[in-house]
């Protein structure tokens, strides 16, 4: 008579929201500490750069800016106004250009660890920088604060309303940037380029109220314009005259991470070929 045992259960373990939400938040802050620990080494500071770098730059911009422009423009702190535009920038470009490339340099993770998804990594990196970028803009603040050197914020919500917003916009860069770096080389290449050419209406250098004011209306379609209005009205609140749109600057941010979702999808099965 042959014995019968029982069939083994082959079936996925279901598993809890809360419990899938926490594995997933071990994987982000793993890869987060990997690609640290790639770029910036053990030695030294090591993960501080991710925080120093930064600093260093923004430090180094106003810096200059008070040499050059003065204490004092538009009625507005220099170094106050250096802040409010270096930060958000700094933000941008290293939350976007973590996306070029992001997919192939992430195939070596994938092959190792099946579970992992191009996602996965583009969003633990996007996610180092950020808080990155993030810390640098507390302590830079903090300091200057404690100096004397800039006022005390007016609305710390506003700004960090602002600081998200920017954010939103970065990561929907990236996320192209991610999906059309796999489609052709020539991205990688036009990267910087665009970069610079965009600086120039991106409300980096100007507030929309020192522009004609026929031009007000056409230069908040530029969704970064937005973020750094947003940053600077919680900065300097009824002292200056700012110009944005919440929804509009999020939405633009939503619909570039949509696209470049729909990218990542389209070129993934090409890279890990």
């Amino acid at each position: 008579m042959a014995l019968q045992g029982a069939e083994p259960d082959f079936a996925p373990q279901r598993v809890s929201f809360m419990r899938s939400l926490a594995i997933q938040a071990r994987t982000m802050n793993a890869l987060a500490v990997r690609f640290m620990v790639t770029r910036y080494g053990r030695e030294n500071v090591g993960f501080l750069w991710v925080i120093l770098e930064p600093m260093i730059l923004c430090v180094g911009v106003m810096v200059i800016w008070s040499f050059l422009k003065g204490s004092i423009e538009h009625g507005v702190q220099i170094v106050a106004f250096a802040f409010s535009s270096y930060m958000p920038l700094t933000l941008q470009r290293h939350v976007s250009s973590s996306g070029v490339f992001m997919l192939r340099l992430s195939k070596a993770i994938l092959l190792n660890h099946r579970y992992i998804t191009h996602i996965d990594s583009l969003t633990s990196r996007m996610f180092m920088e950020f808080i990155g970028t993030s810390a640098a803009c507390l302590v830079i603040y903090t300091i200057l604060l404690a100096i004397g050197l800039i006022e005390p914020a007016y609305d710390l919500g506003t700004m960090l309303i602002g600081w998200l917003m920017m954010g939103c916009i970065a990561t929907g860069f990236a996320c192209i940037y991610a999906g059309a770096s796999e489609c052709s080389e020539v991205v990688e290449k036009f990267f910087q380029p665009v970069q610079y050419f965009l600086l120039p209406v991106s409300g980096t250098f100007f507030m929309v109220d020192w522009l004609p004011s026929n031009l007000h209306q056409y230069i908040t379609y530029v969704p970064t314009v937005n973020a750094f209005e947003m940053f600077r009205a919680g900065l300097f609140g009824p002292n200056v005259t700012t110009h944005y749109f919440v929804l509009y600057g999020f939405s633009c941010g939503a619909i570039m991470i949509a696209v470049g979702l729909l990218l990542i999808e389209w070129v993934q099965d090409r890279v890990q070929a």
